[in-house]
């Protein structure tokens, strides 16, 4: 059985380390894409457009691969219709996260979030970042299979919740 499970939402959402504990609780796997791409990285030294071909190419990769997988994919990722064509074919998770707690919680992670920061750990570009939110909100609950507010609730809360939900709709036993 080919089974993969995509983690979509917002810079800030909790992705990379949801993933990482719903990997281990579950026994599967996990990809994060951002870190496969070295992405802070990658679009400092390109363009954003140059890094989402990149992106569409590891998707595409990861689709290709024939193991049950949990993966992170960057906040954008979902923008490529490529890339949602490949995840519609799996499960599919929205991390929804209210606006302030995820300007919250990135102004307190030591990370470079180039699209909304000019330098790391710099001021976030709060009127980018406003417009990212919304232009993808509607579009990441559209197309989740499952959406779990992430708010007010740990990253173990988060995982335990998720693999309930995954055994609930036998997406894995």
């Amino acid at each position: 059985m080919n089974t993969k499970i995509f983690l979509i939402g917002m810079m800030g959402s909790g992705k990379s380390s949801i993933g990482l504990q719903l990997s281990k609780i579950i026994n599967t796997p996990f990809l994060d894409v951002d870190y496969l791409i070295d992405s802070s990285n990658y679009i400092i030294n390109n363009t954003i457009q140059k890094f989402r071909e990149v992106e569409e190419r590891e998707i595409f990769k990861i689709d290709s691969v024939d193991n049950n997988l949990i993966v992170s994919i960057g906040g954008g990722a979902i923008l490529s219709p490529l890339n949602r064509e490949i995840i519609k074919k799996y499960y599919c998770i929205y991390l929804e996260t209210s606006i302030e707690v995820l300007i919250n919680r990135i102004r307190n992670q030591d990370a470079f979030r180039p699209l909304i920061q000019s330098k790391k750990n710099g001021n976030i570009n709060i009127d980018v970042f406003k417009d990212l939110f919304n232009s993808r909100q509607k579009l990441y609950a559209n197309f989740a299979n499952f959406i779990i507010k992430t708010n007010n609730k740990n990253i173990d809360e988060l995982s335990e919740l998720i693999k309930n939900q995954l055994i609930k709709n036998e997406i894995i036993n």
